[in-house]
């Protein structure tokens, strides 16, 4: 498998010391050369026009002074190799690691990041059509299910909410955004946001869905931290969030249950997958938080 990398790092003139699997990314390598790192991604499913936005869109984020992952050129001036149907791009390693400790200063960076990255990607226009990012759809096919499991019974708990949440969100303003900014994509240094990768699934929501994203993520790294804890690192990201521009009120008062349905489609994931030992987990956390008069406040600024 990995003889045949080396001559695909051809195409950008890369002559690999060494080359790896990256832990639980099964189609990301790291790449050493000449002292530097890079990482080859192996694209399914994707498009030559997808290729081609995710160069035009880093290009103009960086031209914007935002640190981002960009596809690098080929020696044909290419940001991919494409061995149909698989397509091949390659990034050189940016600074810092991705996000692993909970801080509040690290979480307020965090937050101040992604507000400057949704505020240049307002004003970015797309070459190419990009789909809508419909949080809700996995969600409702989980829970509308035949079956009578548990956790189907436990979800339908939530269909009502959901109702109404789905008539305010879908009247936000949309815009392009990331729509994968979990913790894991977001690379910090002493604190510090220092760049965010994977412009692989950019679509067009509302700009909350990514905030909600990133702190459902962070809440299930969490769920056996102390509450107080939690609901701190919420406080601090969301202000950050607003030091580089103010939430309007209808999205406060949406975070807080967009953040509950993505912990939920990270429930019914679970389930599906057989890991009952996250699932029994996961749903006293979340009851806990949805009646939680504290988590409802720490969004609050």
């Amino acid at each position: 498998m990995i003889e045949p990398l080396h001559d695909i790092l051809l195409n950008w003139k890369v002559h690999p010391s060494s080359i790896e699997t990256v832990e639980s990314h099964p189609n990301v390598y790291k790449v050493k050369s000449r002292k530097k790192t890079y990482y080859l991604k192996k694209r399914l499913n994707s498009s030559v026009e997808k290729r081609i936005e995710e160069l035009l869109l880093t290009s103009f984020l960086l031209e914007k002074g935002l640190p981002v992952e960009r596809p690098l050129l080929t020696v044909s001036q290419q940001p991919y190799v494409q061995q149909h149907p698989v397509f091949y791009s390659l990034y050189q390693a940016l600074e810092g690691l991705p996000v692993q400790v909970y801080s509040l200063s690290s979480m307020e960076g965090v937050g101040t990041y992604l507000s400057q990255l949704h505020s240049r990607l307002k004003q970015y226009v797309c070459k190419y059509k990009v789909e809508e990012w419909k949080v809700e759809t996995h969600l409702r096919e989980w829970i509308g299910g035949k079956e009578t499991k548990m956790i189907e019974r436990w979800g339908e708990g939530f269909l009502g909410r959901l109702n109404e949440w789905s008539y305010s969100y879908r009247k936000l303003p949309h815009q392009l955004v990331h729509s994968d900014c979990h913790p894991r994509n977001i690379l910090m240094k002493e604190k510090r946001a220092t760049g965010i990768i994977d412009f692989e699934r950019i679509r067009k929501a509302p700009r909350i869905a990514d905030v909600c994203y990133f702190l459902a993520g962070m809440l299930k790294d969490q769920v056996k931290q102390r509450e107080d804890e939690q609901l701190e690192c919420i406080h601090a990201f969301m202000g950050g969030y607003q030091s580089d521009g103010t939430l309007t009120q209808e999205e406060k008062e949406l975070i807080p249950f967009l953040v509950i349905i993505f912990l939920l489609q990270y429930t019914f994931y679970y389930n599906q997958k057989g890991y009952s030992h996250v699932v029994s987990a996961y749903i006293p956390f979340i009851n806990r938080l949805v009646n939680s008069g504290d988590y409802q406040r720490a969004f609050q600024m």
